[in-house]
C-alpha cells in the first residue's frame, strides 16, 4: 500500500488540528436534541451497525436537501432489496430528522464520521460497505481514500456541479485528481455538470446524465387539519428555505402588497431550524402579530404572516400556496431547488442567485414557469400581476406540473446505472441476519435456520460429535439444529497468549468480535456462492475482562480436510484442481484467509473443494499479497508432511494446485471494485 501523496498528508494534518473543535462545536449546537443523542461518538466512527446493514449498501446525504433527493432512490432500492441492508448517512442534523421522518426505523441512519483517519477508518471498518452512493457532491479526500484502500466502489448520484464549484475544485487539483478516476459511476443531474465534471478528470465511460432526482419526488397535498385556515385565504406566498436578510426584506414590502390584496397570507419557511427565533423577532419588530406552526398557532381574521417554524413540511406548505418563492436566490446563496414547488403545479419566483440550480432556473424560465426578480418588492408586484388573471395563473401551476412530469423518471435511469455496480457485489441477497442481546451476551442469527436464538445453542450436547480441527485452536463439534446439522466452534487462543488465556479475548465492540465478523464475512461471501460455509449464528459473550466467542456454520455434508484425506490415500489431480479454483474464487474476490492450510480446506466424496475457518480473515485490495497466501498453504503441506505418516503427498502433486488456480480466473468473475492506487 502506498503512502499517501503529500496533498493528502497535509490536508490530514489540517483535519487532525480542527477535529477538536469541530467536535465541540457540533456537540455545543446540538446539546439539546433528543435526535442527536450518541451523535458525537457517530462523527468519531464508534457506530454499532445493525448485522443485516453489515456488508450492504451505503448512501451518504448531507443534509435536508440531499435527503430530499435520495428520497425517490431509497424508494426504488426499497422496492428491489431489503431494508435491512440498506444505510443511509447525513451529516447534519436536520437532514437526520428528514430521513427519519419519512421511512422511521425502516432505514438505519448514522452520522457520516468527520474526515480524519482514524474516524473513517473505525466506520468503515465496522459497516464494511460493498458499495458507497454519494448524493449529488459530497467528495471527502480521507473517506475515498480509505474506500480505495479497501476495494469499495464508489458511485456520485444526482451529481451536480456549478462553474464556481468546477473551479474550487481546480484550485485543489493535487488533492483531488485521485477521486476522479476513482469514481465507479457518475449520474449527472444535468448535462452542464456532466461537462464539468469531465473537465476534472471523470473518465467519459463512467459519466452519463440521469436527470435530477428530486423530479421525481412524490408530492404530499393532503391538508392537515391544523392548517385548515389556509383553504379560506385568498392568496398564499409560501417563502420556503429562506435565508438572513430575505424574511426581512419580504417583511418590509408585505404591508403595501396586503393592502391592496387583503386576506392574502405570507408563510415564511426559514432554511435552518437554528434561526426559527430570530425570525420570530424579526416578525415581531416589523409590527406583525407572531403565529408558529410549533406551538399551533392559526393565521386570525387580521393577521397575515406566519412562520412555519417546523421541519419536514415544505412540500404541504407549497401543495397549498398560490405562488412560491425559492430561497437562497435574493441572498447570495445560490439558490435551493425549485422541483418541490413545480411539482406542486406552482409558478415559482426567485432572486439573481441561482447558480446552485443554473440549469433548472434557466428552463424554467424557459419554460416561463417562473420570474426572476430583483428584489422582494419585485417579487410581491409580479406576484400581485399574476393574481390579476386567474385563468393565466392556472395555466402557469398547468405548465409547471407538466414540466416536471415531463422529466420524471431519473430514479429508475439511477437505479439501472447503479445495478452493474451492485449486482456483482452481492450477485443474490444476502442472508437475513436477527440480533438478539441477552444478559453479557450479544447473539446474531439466521432466522431461517433458527428460529430465535438461545444461550442453549452453543451449548453442545452429550451426544454431540466432536471433530477434528487440526491446530487445535478451535474446539468444534457436530450439532442437530432444526433437522440440520451445523458445526460448533469455539474460539480459543494460539500461541503463547493461549497460556495466559486459552479462550479470552480482548475487549471489543460487538461487530468487530471475532465470531461475528466472521459471521458478516461468511454471510457476504455466501451471497457471492463461494465454496464456504453458510452461517447460522454467532455468539460474544462477555465477561469482567474480554469476551468469549462461538460460531455456528452449516455443516458440509461428505467432507474431510485435506490432511485427514492424505493421511489415507493420496488426492486424484481433479481434487487439487479443485481445491486450487478455490482458492483462486476467494482471491478473485478479494478475500484473504489469514490461516491458509490444509487443516482448513475440504474435499468432498465428488472432488468439490472448501474453504473453512475465517476467523481473522478479511477484504483485502490488491494482488501482491495472494502469492504469499499459496505459499503458506505449501508451507503448511511440508509442515503436515513432517508430522504425520503416513501423508500421501509430495511436491510434485503441487503443481496440480497451481493449474486449477490459474484455470479459475476464467470461471468466476470477480465482483467490481477499485483496486488501483491506494494513494
Amino acid at each position: 500500500m502506498r503512502f499517501p501523496a503529500p496533498a493528502q498528508v497535509a490536508y490530514r494534518l489540517l483535519l487532525w488540528a480542527l477535529s477538536p473543535v469541530l467536535l465541540a462545536w457540533l456537540w455545543w449546537r446540538h446539546r439539546k436534541s433528543d435526535a442527536a443523542n450518541g451523535h458525537i461518538g457517530q462523527r468519531r466512527g464508534y457506530i454499532h451497525p445493525a448485522p443485516g446493514s453489515i456488508h450492504g449498501l451505503w448512501i451518504h446525504a448531507a443534509s435536508v436537501g440531499e435527503v430530499q433527493a435520495a428520497e425517490p432512490l431509497i424508494r426504488a432500492l426499497l422496492a428491489q432489496w431489503p431494508a435491512a441492508s440498506l444505510t443511509v448517512s447525513t451529516q447534519s442534523l436536520t437532514g437526520a430528522q428528514q430521513l427519519r421522518q419519512h421511512w422511521g426505523a425502516q432505514v438505519q441512519h448514522l452520522f457520516l464520521p468527520i474526515d480524519t483517519p482514524g474516524a473513517t477508518a473505525r466506520f468503515l471498518d465496522r459497516l464494511k460497505p460493498r458499495l458507497l452512493v454519494l448524493i449529488e457532491r459530497e467528495l471527502w479526500p480521507e473517506l475515498l481514500l480509505q474506500c480505495r484502500q479497501r476495494s469499495i466502489p464508489v458511485a456520485l448520484v444526482n451529481a451536480r456541479l456549478s462553474e464556481r464549484s468546477a473551479q474550487s475544485y481546480q484550485r485543489f487539483h493535487a488533492l483531488m485528481r485521485p477521486v476522479w478516476s476513482q469514481l465507479a459511476l457518475v449520474a449527472c443531474a444535468d448535462k452542464p455538470s456532466q461537462a464539468r465534471l469531465a473537465g476534472l478528470g471523470v473518465p467519459a465511460h463512467r459519466l452519463m446524465e440521469t436527470g435530477n432526482l428530486k423530479f421525481d419526488l412524490p408530492i404530499g397535498t393532503a391538508l392537515p387539519p391544523s392548517l385548515d385556515w389556509l383553504a379560506s385565504r385568498s392568496a398564499v406566498l409560501v417563502a420556503g428555505s429562506t435565508h438572513e436578510g430575505e424574511e426581512s426584506a419580504l417583511l418590509a414590502a408585505w404591508p403595501a402588497f396586503a393592502q391592496q390584496h387583503p386576506h392574502c397570507a405570507l408563510v415564511l419557511v426559514p432554511r435552518h431550524p437554528e434561526r426559527f427565533d430570530a425570525v420570530a423577532r424579526q416578525i415581531e419588530s416589523a409590527g406583525f402579530p407572531v403565529r408558529r406552526r410549533s406551538q399551533g398557532d392559526r393565521l386570525g381574521p387580521d393577521d397575515s404572516v406566519y412562520l412555519a417554524d417546523t421541519m419536514g413540511e415544505l412540500r404541504t406548505w407549497y401543495a397549498h400556496a398560490t405562488a412560491c418563492f425559492i430561497g437562497g436566490s435574493l441572498a447570495p446563496i445560490g439558490g435551493h431547488n425549485a422541483l418541490e414547488a413545480l411539482a406542486c403545479a406552482k409558478p415559482v419566483l426567485f432572486g439573481p442567485h441561482t447558480h446552485n440550480f443554473q440549469s433548472l432556473y434557466e428552463a424554467i424560465q424557459a419554460q416561463g414557469i417562473g420570474a426572476l426578480v430583483a428584489n422582494a418588492s419585485e417579487a410581491l408586484h409580479q406576484l400581485s400581476r399574476w393574481l390579476s388573471d386567474p385563468q393565466a395563473l392556472a395555466q402557469l401551476g398547468h405548465a409547471a406540473s407538466a414540466f416536471v412530469q415531463s422529466q420524471q423518471g431519473s430514479s429508475a435511469r439511477t437505479i439501472e446505472a447503479l445495478m452493474p455496480l451492485w449486482s456483482p457485489l452481492v450477485p443474490r441477497q444476502l442472508a437475513p441476519v436477527q440480533a438478539a442481546e441477552l444478559a453479557h451476551q450479544s447473539i446474531w442469527f439466521n432466522p431461517t435456520w433458527v428460529p430465535a436464538a438461545t444461550p442453549e445453542v452453543f451449548e453442545p450436547t452429550p451426544e454431540a460429535e466432536t471433530l477434528a480441527t487440526g491446530s487445535g485452536r478451535g474446539q468444534a463439534h457436530r450439532v442437530r439444529l432444526q433437522g440440520r446439522e451445523a458445526v460448533l466452534r469455539h474460539y480459543r487462543r494460539g500461541g503463547a497468549m493461549a497460556r495466559i488465556s486459552k479462550d479470552r479475548f480482548a475487549p471489543q465492540a460487538t461487530a468487530q468480535s471475532r465470531a461475528m465478523a466472521e459471521y458478516s464475512l461468511l454471510r457476504l461471501m455466501h451471497a457471492w456462492g463461494l465454496p464456504v460455509p453458510e452461517p447460522v449464528a454467532a455468539r460474544q459473550v462477555r465477561h469482567a475482562w474480554g469476551y468469549g466467542a462461538d460460531i455456528l456454520v452449516a455443516m458440509i455434508p461428505q467432507t474431510s480436510n485435506v490432511v485427514q484425506a492424505l493421511a489415507q490415500a493420496p488426492l486424484p489431480p481433479a481434487a487439487w484442481q479443485a481445491l486450487g479454483r478455490a482458492i483462486r474464487q476467494l482471491h478473485d474476490h478479494q478475500v484473504f484467509h489469514s490461516d491458509l492450510n490444509a487443516h482448513n480446506l475440504l474435499i468432498d466424496d465428488q472432488q468439490h473443494a472448501w474453504v473453512i475457518d475465517f476467523d481473522k480473515c478479511g477484504l483485502r485490495c490488491g494482488n501482491e499479497w495472494k502469492a504469499a497466501n499459496l505459499q503458506r498453504l505449501l508451507r503448511s503441506l511440508r509442515k503436515e508432511q513432517q508430522r504425520c505418516a503416513p501423508f500421501h503427498w509430495d511436491e510434485s502433486q503441487w503443481p496440480l494446485l497451481l493449474a486449477g488456480y490459474e484455470a479459475g480466473a476464467a470461471t468466476t468473475p470477480p465482483p467490481l471494485s477499485y483496486n488501483g492506487p491506494a494513494g
